[in-house]
């Protein structure tokens, strides 16, 4: 037969009666300390705390005041993992995943993290970015905090503004100069063995890469092969060609806004003898120069 005590408190033998456990009330155990009542575990197995709190496994809701968490996680060690305030707004120094459970830009899903985000679909469209009603702006870029460009949308056209067109190619030492004019030659370049800021693994490493040329600078004189300047270098040593879009041009020999420009066969550009764009043209001088030496010059670039 078994055997039962039955009991509405449990305090210690010490003779602290002000604190123990109430088990008064069915279906709640109660713990009082110093007389006050701190804490209740329901039927449910949540535990409300006397700051009004419930704790269940891995996450205590609060709701004290507005300026209070709301909802934090912990891990097994008891760290703060994350927190939502009353307003909504969720707190966390980790990633966070929709629709995965590993971080990775192979793997489909939603991704946010300290760093950015990353969205991957395996067959839809993984980012969609909506202006509802008005013609504007659609994303705004921006460095150290200032606006360097925009992409916006007015009817039916979208426009990148501050725009560069960039290829990617290999053949020119990391050390030459932004503005330096480059050829293509018979060649496609290939992939490089790393990829992106991050440097992780290419898998397409050593193939080559369908329409993108390999450069040499430009040691013709009106060069029909003249595919832009260096715009600038990428982590792994690839040189960013700009090919179309605003840039700078190192040229030789004084010039005036208007001029078009082609190679001058050492790596710089001069002024064109004519004003027809031509498969020679590298672009049109925006700001003139009247220094003879080399230098940057401002240019709208056609060869792209």
């Amino acid at each position: 037969m078994a055997s039962e005590i039955k009991v509405d408190t449990i305090v210690n033998a010490g003779g602290d009666n002000d604190s123990g456990i109430d088990l008064a009330t069915n279906d709640n155990i109660k713990f009082n300390i110093a007389g006050s009542q701190k804490a209740i575990i329901d039927s449910s197995g949540n535990i409300t705390t006397a700051n009004a709190g419930i704790i269940t496994a891995g996450r205590f809701i609060n709701g004290t005041s507005s300026n209070d968490p709301w909802l934090k996680g912990v891990n097994s060690s008891g760290t703060e993992t994350f927190f939502v305030k009353p307003d909504g707004t969720l707190h966390t120094d980790g990633n966070i995943l929709v629709g995965k459970s590993s971080t990775g830009a192979g793997t489909a899903g939603s991704e946010v993290k300290p760093e950015g985000g990353v969205f991957t679909a395996d067959n839809d469209v993984p980012l969609v970015l909506n202006r509802n009603s008005t013609d504007g702006g659609i994303v705004s870029i921006k460095q150290a905090n200032s606006q360097e460009g925009t992409i916006s949308v007015s009817g039916s056209t979208v426009s990148y503004n501050g725009f560069s067109g960039l290829h990617e190619s290999s053949g020119i030492a990391t050390d030459t100069p932004v503005g330096t004019v480059v050829s293509t030659i018979d060649e496609l370049d290939v992939y490089s063995a790393k990829q992106g800021e991050s440097e992780e693994d290419n898998p397409k490493s050593g193939k080559a890469r369908a329409d993108h040329a390999k450069v040499k600078i430009s040691d013709t004189a009106g060069d029909k092969a003249v595919y832009g300047v260096v715009g600038s270098f990428n982590i792994q040593g690839k040189v960013n060609v700009a090919s179309v879009g605003i840039g700078s041009v190192r040229v030789t020999g004084a010039c005036a806004k208007g001029d078009l420009l082609e190679s001058n066969g050492d790596g710089t550009a001069k002024v064109q003898s004519d004003d027809i764009v031509r498969s020679k043209t590298i672009g049109k001088v925006t700001i003139g120069n009247s220094s003879t030496d080399v230098k940057l010059v401002s240019c709208v670039l056609y060869c792209g």
